[in-house]
């Protein structure tokens, strides 16, 4: 046996096991679904609500910005208003933007639970992020919670923050937060599959085990996703319509520190404050980057 084929014979005896579906689905998938990565995971706004339901470090982050502008706020991305309400309960005036009808239907049943001389001061709107026009401009704009990282094409990025900055009020400060690169996760093996917990499913009532599965194209640094459902159990004493499985796909385009700070000089903004979280940490120390940006 020759030294190559010696080398080539250890490496595949080194190579992980991986069930022959995922191999078969990973040689099948060239091109990213990234329709279904846009709207799977907000088709469900009860789910989406109870997986976000303890996170509220941005809550209180975005709040904060939103309580201390005098007049309208602009939230791109508001989804079910889980960061807008609360602010709008304390006082802030919040237009929010969104596009998917379910996340905005949700968000209306929550802004029916203010107090009635307050439900005026949260406007939802539908809207695509990259052509948007509202006409009017906001002393404050913020999009939330990686909502950015939707914008998977460089056209998408410039058209988004060419938004921003059209309805952007002069001396007007846009916020937003995106994922921080984490190179271990986005390194780890395409399509492995990762088990997770078991849960109580909030629509169907049914117990699940979670996984995911993921592949990272380092070219067009997009992450794709597969949060993927398996029934453990159906619900006690009761039929149901709770499925056997489920997945949602999910896709986020990642930025680099500086090829942030040089996207957003190219679209006229200049970088105020960079966080790596939303209590202050400095940049690299946490899992976001929360970006404080003004008109260059």
């Amino acid at each position: 046996m020759s030294a190559r084929d010696e080398r080539d014979e250890r490496d595949e005896r080194d190579e992980p096991e991986y069930d022959r579906e995922v191999i078969e689905e990973a040689h099948e998938v060239v091109e990213f679904n990234l329709e279904a990565g846009t709207n799977d995971f907000y088709e469900d706004p009860e789910y989406y609500a109870y997986e976000f339901k303890d996170r509220r470090e941005d809550v209180r982050f975005y709040g904060e910005q939103y309580l201390d502008v005098d007049g309208w706020s602009l939230e791109i991305g508001v989804g079910t208003a889980r960061i807008a309400l609360p602010a709008v309960r304390k006082g802030a005036k919040v237009v929010g933007l969104d596009l998917h009808a379910g996340m905005l239907a949700a968000a209306e049943r929550r802004r029916q639970t203010l107090a009635k001389a307050k439900r005026g001061n949260l406007r939802l709107t539908q809207g695509d992020m990259r052509d948007f026009d509202l006409g009017e401009r906001f002393r404050l704009i913020s999009c939330p919670f990686n909502a950015l990282q939707h914008m998977y094409s460089s056209e998408d990025v410039a058209a988004a923050l060419g938004r921003v900055r059209a309805h952007l009020a002069p001396g007007g400060l846009f916020v937003f937060d995106v994922l921080f690169p984490d190179l271990e996760y986005l390194n780890r093996p395409s399509f492995q599959r990762f088990k997770g917990v078991d849960f109580t499913h909030p629509t169907w009532g049914a117990v699940y085990n979670y996984s995911e599965r993921s592949a990272y194209d380092p070219v067009r640094q997009l992450n794709h996703m597969f949060l993927e459902y398996e029934r453990v159990s159906p619900p006690q004493g009761q039929e149901s319509s709770a499925p056997a499985t489920h997945r949602i796909q999910l896709s986020h385009r990642y930025f680099f520190p500086q090829e942030l700070e040089l996207i957003l000089a190219n679209a006229g903004f200049r970088v105020l404050s960079r966080f790596g979280d939303f209590e202050g940490a400095p940049l690299g120390q946490g899992e976001s980057m929360v970006m404080l940006c003004g008109l260059a």
